[in-house]
C-alpha cells in the first residue's frame, strides 16, 4: 500500500484542519494564538466541537424504516433451523443461521436474538475468488442481530487465506450487538501458499453499506483482523462503482489478539470507534512448525487505503477514534497511514499513536503511559505523494514512560499543550525531523533522562513558550535547520540550555533565532554545559535571553566562513564562574551589543566578553560588572582578535583587554 493524493472524482466530504479550527470557534483561535489547554475555552472535546455534542451514530433506524419491524423481535430456535449449539456441524449451523435471518427479514422482524451456545461457523466462501467475500453469517439490511452474552460464533479452523465470520455486504441499517466471535488463529493451517500471509481472516467484514453499528461484541483471535472496514470497487478503476462504507459505529467492544490488526480501515466515509477495549493486536502466539503466526502491521487500528504512487484507489475519510483503551498491541495503538480527517481523542494507549502520512489529523487529549521507556508516544512519517502538507494538530496529550515522546515529520504540524515525562535516556521529548512549517508551543517536558526538544533537518519551525525541566541533557537542540525561532521557552534543572549546530550536512543551512528564553541551570546538581552554544557552520541571532547564576560560560560560539553571530540585549546575572560569560572563537563581523553581564563571586577572576581569533566585530553598549567586592580579570577581552570596534560599553571592577594595534576603543566607561 502506497501513500496518497486526494481522489480526482470521489467527493466524500473531508474534515480539513481549517474546517476543524473554524468549527472550534474560540478554541481554534486559542490554539492558533498559543493559549494553554487548561483554559476554559476548551470546555468541550474536540470531537464535540466539530461534530456536536452527540457523536455520529448508526444505532437509530432512519425515519423511512418500517416501524412495525422495529417493534418485533424474533428468538431463533436452533432446533427448528438445524443449528448446532455445541460447536459442531459448521456447514449446517451456518446455513441454518443465515436461513433464520432471511426468514426474519421476510416476515418483517426488526431484531433477531440468538440464545447462548457455541456455534461453529463455516466462514470461508467456496464460490468467490476471494474467500473472505461471501462466507460466514450474512445479516440482511434493516435488521439487528443480538447475541446472548454466552453465545459464541467460532470460526471453523481452516487453511484458507481469507474468511469472514460475519459478512456485511453493502447492507444498510444493521446492528450487531452482544456475544463472542472467535477466529481460528491458533488452529489455522497456514501451509497454503497461494497467499502465504493468510491475513484476510476476519471476525466481521464490513464491505460497503451505510448506517452499521457493532456494539458490545467480543471478537478475538482472527488470522487477519477482528473487524475489517472496506469498499466495494475502487476509485476510477474497473466497472464496479466505488462504494465505501458510510456511518459505521464500533462501540463498547472488546477486540483482542487478532494476527494482523484488531481493526483495519481501508475505505470509508464516516466511522466512529469509541469506548472499546483494543488489545494485543499482532502479538506472537505459540505456532506449530511450518507456518507464520505473526505478520504486520500489528496495530490496534490500522487506517490504510490502497493506492499506487500519487493515485488513490481507496480513501479512508472522516474517522473518529474516541474513549478507547489500547493495551498490548504489538507495533502501534493507532496508525493513520494515509487517512483523511481523522480525530484521535481521549483514548488511553500504551503504544504509539501515529498520524503517518495522513492528512487533516487531530490527536488530542489522549493519555499514553508505559513503564519500560521504550518506543515513541506519537509520531508521523511525512506527506502523502501528490499532497502539499499533512495539516496535523497534536494537543493536550499526556505521554509518560516512553523512550521518546513525539517524533514530528511532514509539513504543517501544530504541537501544543502536551505534557511529557519520564522518557528514555536516548530519547527526545518532542523531536521535529525533516519537517516544515511546524509550530511547537506551550508544551512541558520534565523529569526525563533524554533531550527535551530537538529540531533536525527542518525548515520553518517555531518552538515557543515551552518548558523543559529536570533533564541530564541539553534542553533544546537545533541542528541543520533553517528559519528556526526559539522564543519564550523556560529551561530549568537541565545540564545545558540551547545548542545550535550544523553537523548533518555540508550543504545544509543552519539559521536560528534564539529570543527571550529563560535558561536557569542553577538547580542542576551535576556539571553544567553552556546555557547557549552554536558551532562554526551556524548563523544565529541571540536576543533578549535571561541566564541567571551560570557556573559555566553562558554563551559560547564558534564563528565560521560566511557565518556571523548577533548577540544582543541578553541578561547574564550573578555569574559564579572563572570562565568568560560570552565567548566567541573565530569568524568575522560578529555583533555583541547591549548585553548586561553581572558577576557575584567570592574571589577575583572571571571575564565578561571574550573574543578569540575573530575579525572585524563590534562590541558595543554592553554593561559588565561585579556585584561583589571582588574584581574581574577582564570585563571585555579582544586582545586575541583583530579589528574589533569596542564602543560605548560600561564596565566596573574589570579592565578592558584590547588589541591596541587594530581595535577601535571609543566611548567606553571604565569604573
Amino acid at each position: 500500500m502506497n501513500d496518497k493524493q486526494e481522489p480526482t472524482q470521489w467527493t466524500g466530504s473531508k474534515m480539513t484542519r481549517r474546517k476543524l479550527l473554524s468549527s472550534l470557534g474560540l478554541a481554534g483561535a486559542a490554539v492558533a494564538a498559543g493559549t494553554s489547554l487548561g483554559s476554559p475555552v476548551f470546555g468541550a472535546t474536540v470531537t464535540e466541537q466539530v461534530y456536536g455534542q452527540q457523536l455520529p451514530t448508526s444505532t437509530a433506524q432512519p425515519a423511512a424504516a418500517d416501524a412495525r419491524a422495529a417493534a418485533h423481535i424474533l428468538l431463533i430456535d436452533p432446533a427448528k433451523w438445524g443449528i448446532s449449539t455445541d460447536g459442531t456441524n459448521a456447514r449446517a449451523t451456518t446455513d441454518g443461521l443465515n436461513a433464520a435471518l432471511a426468514d426474519a427479514k421476510s416476515k418483517g422482524f426488526g431484531e433477531v436474538y440468538l440464545p447462548k451456545g457455541k456455534y461453529l461457523i463455516d466462514a470461508v466462501c467456496k464460490t468467490n475468488h476471494s474467500p473472505e467475500i461471501g462466507g460466514g453469517i450474512r445479516v440482511p439490511s434493516n435488521l439487528k442481530l443480538t447475541l446472548d452474552s454466552e453465545a459464541e460464533l467460532k470460526v471453523e479452523p481452516n487453511g484458507s487465506y481469507g474468511y469472514s465470520c460475519i459478512f456485511l455486504d453493502n447492507v444498510h441499517n444493521v446492528t450487531i450487538t452482544g456475544g463472542i466471535l472467535t477466529g481460528d488463529r491458533n488452529e489455522h493451517d497456514y501451509s497454503n501458499k497461494t497467499k502465504p500471509t493468510h491475513e484476510w481472516g476476519f471476525g466481521i467484514n464490513v464491505r460497503g453499506g451505510t448506517n452499521i453499528t457493532i456494539d458490545n461484541v467480543r471478537i478475538k483471535d482472527c488470522s487477519g483482523d477482528c473487524i475489517y472496514v472496506n469498499a466495494i470497487g475502487m476509485i476510477n478503476y474497473g466497472t464496479v462503482p466505488y462504494t465505501p462504507p458510510q456511518k459505521v459505529t464500533i462501540q463498547n467492544c472488546t477486540l483482542d489478539g487478532s494476527r494482523r490488526n484488531n481493526i483495519s480501515i481501508s475505505a470509508c466515509d464516516g466511522v466512529v470507534i469509541r469506548n472499546n477495549l483494543i488489545l494485543n493486536a499482532g502479538i506472537q502466539t505459540d505456532a506449530g512448525p511450518g507456518f507464520k503466526s505473526k505478520i504486520g502491521p500489528g496495530f490496534g487500528i490500522d487506517i490504510e487505503g490502497y493506492g499506487e504512487g500519487d493515485i488513490d484507489y481507496e480513501t479512508p475519510l472522516n474517522i473518529v477514534i474516541q474513549g478507547n483503551q489500547f493495551r498490548g498491541n504489538r507495533v502501534y495503538s493507532v496508525g493513520n497511514f494515509n487517512g483523511y480527517g481523522v480525530v484521535i481523542e481521549g483514548n488511553f494507549a500504551d503504544n504509539t499513536l501515529s498520524y503517518g502520512n495522513g492528512t487533516d489529523t487531530v490527536i488530542a487529549n489522549n493519555v499514553l503511559i508505559r513503564t519500560d521507556r521504550q518506543r515513541t508516544g506519537i509520531d508521523g512519517q511525512g506527506v502523502s505523494q501528490g499532497l502539499e502538507a499533512n495539516h496535523v494538530t497534536i494537543m493536550g496529550n499526556i505521554v509518560k514512560g516512553f523512550g521518546s515522546g513525539m517524533d514530528i515529520r511532514g509539513k504543517d504540524v501544530v504541537v501544543t499543550g502536551n505534557a511529557l515525562s519520564h522518557l528514555g535516556e536516548a530519547g527526545v521529548g518532542i523531536a521535529a525531523f525533516a519537517a516544515e512549517n511546524v509550530w511547537i508551543a506551550n508544551n512541558s517536558v520534565y523529569r526525563t533522562k533524554g533531550t527535551p526538544y530537538r529540531i533536525a533537518s527542518c525548515k520553518d519551525v517555531q518552538l515557543v513558550n515551552n518548558k523543559a525541566h529536570g533533564s541530564d541533557k541539553t534542553a533544546i537542540e537545533a541542528n541543520a535547520s533553517s528559519q528556526v525561532i526559539l522564543r519564550g521557552n523556560v529551561v530549568r534543572d537541565c545540564s545545558g540550555g540551547i545548542k545550535v549546530t550544523n553537523i548533518s550536512s555540508e550543504a545544509s543551512n543552519s539559521e536560528v533565532v534564539v529570543e527571550s528564553n529563560h535558561i536557569d541551570l542553577t538547580e542542576y546538581k551535576g556539571k553544567t554545559a553552556y546555557a547557549i552554544s552554536f558551532d562554526s557552520k551556524s548563523e544565529v541571532t541571540l536576543k533578549g535571553n535571561r541566564i541567571p547564576g551560570p557556573r559555566n560560560t553562558a554563551i559560547y560560539g564558534e564563528g565560521g566562513i560566511g557565518k556571523r553571530a548577533k548577540i544582543a540585549d541578553n541578561e547574564i546575572a550573578d555569574a559564579n564562574s572563572f570562565t568568560a560569560m560570552i565567548q566567541i572563537v573565530g569568524g568575522a563581523k560578529h555583533e555583541i551589543v547591549g548585553n548586561n553581564v553581572t558577576f557575584n563571586k567570592s574571589s577575583n577572576g572571571g571575564v565578561g566578553i571574550y573574543l578569540k581569533d575573530a575579525k572585524d566585530s563590534i562590541v558595543a553598549k554592553n554593561t559588565v560588572y561585579s556585584n561583589s567586592e571582588y574584581a574581574l580579570t577582564h570585563s571585555i577581552a579582544t586582545k586575541e582578535s583583530t579589528g574589533t570596534k569596542v564602543l560605548n560599553n560600561i564596565v566596573m571592577k574589570g579592565a578592558l583587554s584590547l588589541n591596541e594595534k587594530t581595535d577601535l576603543n571609543a566611548g567606553n566607561t571604565v569604573v
